[in-house]
């Protein structure tokens, strides 16, 4: 009746230790995972900006052209 009660004790704290480990694992994963979506963030917003400029640009030039044909 001892053993059993000592291998149930020790697969109770075996268990507890693997959902500890599960937890944890998680939580770095959704950590590294938001910090990945962050970054991603950054950079759609920067290739936007510069997508903006370069339209703004061709629309600019496009105006000055059209300006100097009329005059």
């Amino acid at each position: 009746m001892g053993r059993i009660f000592v291998f149930l004790l020790a697969l109770g704290l075996a268990a507890c230790n693997t959902a500890e480990g599960v937890k944890k694992d998680a939580e770095i994963g959704v950590e590294k995972t938001g910090e990945a979506l962050h970054k991603g963030g950054e950079a759609v917003g920067r290739a936007v900006h510069k997508g903006g400029e370069a339209v703004g640009e061709a629309l600019k030039k496009s105006g000055e052209a059209v300006q100097r044909a009329v005059e």
